[in-house]
């Protein structure tokens, strides 16, 4: 039986991921053969559990490689880089969020409320997983460039996603929704740890604000435009 004492440190969660960029490794090779989905997930697993150890920037392409029982070679045939081993993951998740967002709640449910009830399920899916992933992410400056980078397709998901569920809805706005979102994930991915919050409740709790904001928002503006021209001196 194979020694599993080094993945000591990554969630199970976290490694059971890992072991899923397979699929994404056979799409971006363009193949399903036993053995690449094999050794993509040894890469995956091997990977993540030296991040989990000592952080993502201390660990070489060349350690991973050998804890998988390959060669650094081998290696950069299923990953670009050690950063897309997370980025995988995330891609992962990220693609659930889609799928939830056209699926989730009353089909005459408006945007808002669908995107509160598709992140808050999102992060109660993976509700193990994100406390693991979102440290280990931003432990490193160059990881999350990377991530930073991503988060432009993900935005342009996001808004493809959108206009599937509503087909009316305006493409900017769409696009304006899909950036607020994935403001509002790195917002509470800062703020669940901080505030000894779940994701999935800390999601809802910035939601539920923004939600407030725009109704007030919308008061207001009808407030102003209720007034007549002699009332404003």
């Amino acid at each position: 039986m194979r020694d599993e004492s080094w993945a000591t440190g990554a969630s199970a969660a976290l490694l059971a991921a890992a072991q899923g960029v397979a699929a994404v490794t056979e799409e971006r090779r363009g193949t399903t053969l036993r053995d690449t989905r094999s050794i993509a997930r040894r890469l995956g697993t091997s990977a993540v559990a030296l991040f989990a150890q000592r952080g993502f920037d201390d660990v070489k392409v060349s350690e991973i490689a050998a804890h998988a029982g390959v060669t650094s070679r081998t290696f950069f045939r299923y990953f670009p880089s050690k950063e897309t081993v997370l980025l995988d993951i995330w891609d992962q998740t990220n693609a659930r969020l889609m799928e939830l967002i056209e699926t989730v709640g009353q089909p005459e449910a408006e945007v808002l409320p669908t995107l509160t009830e598709a992140v808050v399920t999102w992060c109660r899916e993976y509700g193990d997983l994100f406390p693991a992933l979102a440290p280990m992410t931003e432990q490193s400056e160059t990881l999350m460039a990377a991530v930073n980078l991503r988060t432009v397709v993900w935005e342009d998901h996001l808004a493809d996603a959108l206009r599937v569920r509503y087909p009316e809805l305006d493409e900017m706005d769409a696009k304006v929704w899909s950036s607020t979102t994935m403001a509002l994930l790195r917002l509470f991915q800062r703020t669940a740890p901080a505030h000894g919050l779940s994701y999935a409740e800390a999601a809802q709790d910035v939601f539920h604000r923004l939600a407030a904001l725009t109704s007030r928002g919308s008061s207001h503006r009808m407030t102003a435009g209720s007034r007549r021209p002699s009332d404003i001196a």
